[in-house]
């Protein structure tokens, strides 16, 4: 059998594998056990600080230390992370806040129906995120109607924490182009 040169969609799909294999599974813990968690980090806020914190340092787009970790201090500073911790311990939203992955799981919702197309004008902000890997461009007009597109350079899952500026002058530069369409 001759050896096929690999697509976009292909290697997209490989790379997703591989990330999925070792960053999924916080997903399937709030899929399926959304109480059980809620419930452990509402009651260790220590624990529930641990939990976000992981994510910062491996979901980011981080340099690292000199021994290898992620130096999370370099893009974030306490009052940020304190802030989005104690968002979800104050409340105990944490709770509520795993809800979106048993709902995800339980309708089954996390595609559109076969032929689907969103007519809405959607502009997207590809951020180099390390385990949410941004579409191709040519995959996402498939199905949504994109008048603006942008490849950044850099900024991950966060991105609005890590590169605030990038992201707004995306924002506005979106704004823009819808705007100028309907005039």
């Amino acid at each position: 059998m001759p050896l096929r040169r690999p697509t976009r969609r292909s290697l997209f799909a490989a790379k997703w594998a591989a990330i999925a294999d070792w960053e999924s599974a916080y997903f399937h813990e709030q899929a399926t056990r959304p109480q059980t968690l809620g419930v452990a980090m509402a009651d260790s806020p220590i624990g529930a600080a641990g939990w976000i914190l992981e994510k910062f340092g491996k979901w980011a787009d981080l340099p690292t230390t000199a021994d290898g970790a992620p130096d999370i201090w370099s893009k974030f500073s306490e009052e940020e992370l304190l802030t989005t911790i104690m968002l979800y311990i104050a409340p105990t939203s944490f709770v509520t806040g795993t809800w979106i992955y048993y709902g995800t799981r339980f309708e089954d919702s996390l595609t559109l129906p076969a032929g689907t197309r969103i007519q809405v004008p959607t502009g997207f902000a590809a951020f180099p995120d390390p385990v949410f890997l941004p579409p191709p461009r040519s995959f996402a007009e498939k199905t949504f109607n994109i008048v603006h597109w942008t490849d950044m350079l850099r900024g991950g899952h966060f991105a609005a924490l890590e590169e605030p500026e990038l992201m707004l002058a995306d924002l506005r530069a979106f704004i823009a182009t819808v705007l100028g369409a309907r005039s």
